[in-house]
Order: C-alpha cells, then sequence, then structure tokens
C-alpha cells in the first residue's frame, strides 16, 4: 500500500504562522508575499482568535486559518485551525471549553491541529484526551533556540503518545512571529487533488502528506511486514517505534534513495514486544530532517 504516491503531485504549504493582526510582526501582506517568494503552494494565516479569509497570492493559495488558545494548571493547548470559509468559525468565542472548540471546528469540516506540544508542556493523557485531533506539530520551528527554550522538536511526547494508543498525523510548522530566521523553515508536503481549500483539507484528514524542513520523500509504502522509503540522499534514515531497541534501526545512508524497515516482531529482548507503529525520519548533511507519521500496523 503506498501511503504517498511518486506518482502524484506534492504541494509545499504552511500552517501556522501570525501577522500583525495579532501578535505577528509582519502585516498579512509581506507575510504572504515572503512565503509565496519562496516557492510555497499554500500558507495559512493563524493569528489568535482572528480568523483569515481564503486568498489567492499570486500562485499561493491562503486558507482561512486561526490559532485558538486555552489555558490549564500545568499546560496550554494551541488549536491551529484550519476552515472551508471564514464564516464557519463564526459563533466560536473565548472562554469556550477546548472541548466545544473542537466539537465546532470538526462540525463544519475543518481542521484542528494540537500546535507544539512539548513547548506546551502537554501530557500523553491531555493529548490521548483530544479524541478529535488527528493532527500534532510534530515540529514548530519559533518554539526553540534563540525564541524559546529548547522545545521546538515534539517527537519524544508525540511518540509516548502513540505507543499509549494514540496516533496523530505529524505538520511541521513556522509559527512565525518574528521573522528573523524563523520563517520559511518547517513545512508539510502534501498529496491533494488539486490546489483547492477543500482538496488540502481532505488530504490534511487522510493524512497524505509528510512534514520537512529540507530532505523529500518522493514514496511512503508498506507491506505485510516492512516500511519503504523512496527519498532524496540521506545522511541518515531512522526508524521509530514504540520497541526501545531494534537493531538497525538507524541507516547510514549519504548515496542511498531507497531504505527498507523489517517490522520487528519481538525478538530482541528489549523490544517490548512487537512495532505497534513505525516512522521514518530523514537528515540531511546540514541537519535538517524530514518526519513521516507514524504508521499504526493493522494487526494493532
Amino acid at each position: 500500500m503506498k501511503l504517498l504516491d511518486a506518482q502524484k503531485r506534492f504541494y509545499k504549504g504552511n500552517l501556522h504562522t501570525h501577522t500583525t493582526r495579532s501578535d505577528g510582526r509582519k502585516s498579512p501582506e509581506d507575510v504572504m508575499a515572503l512565503y509565496a517568494a519562496n516557492g510555497y503552494d499554500f500558507l495559512a494565516l493563524t493569528d489568535h482568535w482572528k480568523v483569515g479569509s481564503e486568498a489567492k497570492y499570486e500562485n499561493m493559495l491562503v486558507l482561512p486559518g486561526v490559532e485558538y488558545d486555552f489555558t490549564f494548571d500545568t499546560q496550554v493547548l494551541h488549536l491551529v485551525s484550519l476552515f472551508r470559509r471564514a464564516e464557519d468559525a463564526q459563533g466560536i468565542e473565548r472562554g469556550m471549553p477546548h472541548t466545544e472548540v473542537i466539537r465546532r471546528v470538526n462540525a463544519c469540516g475543518g481542521v484542528p491541529v494540537a500546535a507544539h506540544p512539548a513547548w506546551s508542556l502537554n501530557t500523553p493523557d491531555f493529548l490521548k484526551s483530544l479524541t478529535d485531533v488527528h493532527l500534532a506539530e510534530i515540529y514548530n520551528t519559533v518554539s526553540g533556540e534563540p525564541f524559546n527554550a529548547p522545545r521546538a522538536d515534539s517527537s519524544g511526547i508525540l511518540d509516548v503518545t502513540c505507543a499509549n494508543g494514540k496516533p496523530f498525523y505529524f505538520v511541521a510548522s513556522d509559527d512565525s512571529h518574528f521573522y528573523q530566521g524563523e520563517h520559511c523553515v518547517s513545512y508539510i508536503m502534501l498529496q491533494a487533488d488539486e490546489l483547492t481549500v477543500p482538496a488540502i483539507l481532505d488530504a490534511l484528514r487522510a493524512g497524505r502528506f509528510y512534514a520537512s524542513q529540507g530532505p523529500r520523500i518522493y514514496e511512503l509504502e508498506v507491506t505485510d511486514d516492512a516500511m519503504i522509503v523512496r527519498h532524496s540522499p540521506a545522511a541518515r534514515c531512522t526508524f521509530l517505534s514504540n520497541a526501545y531497541w531494534v537493531g538497525n534501526r538507524c541507516r547510514i545512508n549519504s548515496e542511498e534513495t531507497e531504505t527498507v524497515y523489517r517490522f520487528s516482531r519481538g525478538e530482541n529482548y528489549f523490544s517490548a514486544g512487537s512495532d505497534r507503529f513505525v516512522r521514518c525520519v530523514l537528515t540531511d548533511e546540514n541537519g535538517r530532517r524530514a518526519f513521516t507519521s507514524p504508521y499504526v500496523i493493522p494487526q494493532w
């Protein structure tokens, strides 16, 4: 089964960024111009509690989006939400419980995304409670140094959450505020039938994308016993799962463009049984990475 197909077109997009409409330092027009100039096919302007409308900037599609934020005793939830139309967000207001906001976003055909779980100090139990949120940011550029404490990478918390029964599809986003080097770094490559808002939202719900900072994944295939990744040359190709230790999990791949990982069947003492899920991370010679979403092996 091909999760990503080399015969289908990829579109490049960023789903999370800010403008002067909330706490960003560039105007919406300047932000759109910046991303369009860097080859993006689509962009979402997701200012806090202010929904942007669908637009076109040159050849780039701008999705209706917003970021809702909620504060709890020991963590926060920032919920990037993408809509078919800006009007679909009418009636969502500050003070509503996060569960009601999530319900409303889904009810109108929108797509909610759990932003920067590591920065938000989210726990696995909290993330598991987000039963109707299916996307999360594995990497959020502005959540790292020099803009924040080093919590840009949410891989660890999302792996623990997946191992405990709640997989997410993984996106990478800039969450640009300052435009001092955090912009145009982290993005998704998405396979949609066409460059329209409904087609992009459908592809997001189906998980037809991968997250990246540069390395390319051309095709992702799974069989009954393996994951096969066809990709750009990479310094490393690493496979992660619920198993604590699996031999030959990290490959040095500088010239290879196809890497195969055979699922562990619990033959290793430290493996905690068979692989229940598997995901792949490509790392290039400059340390930039690409991330697949976890593939949940069917018997689990």
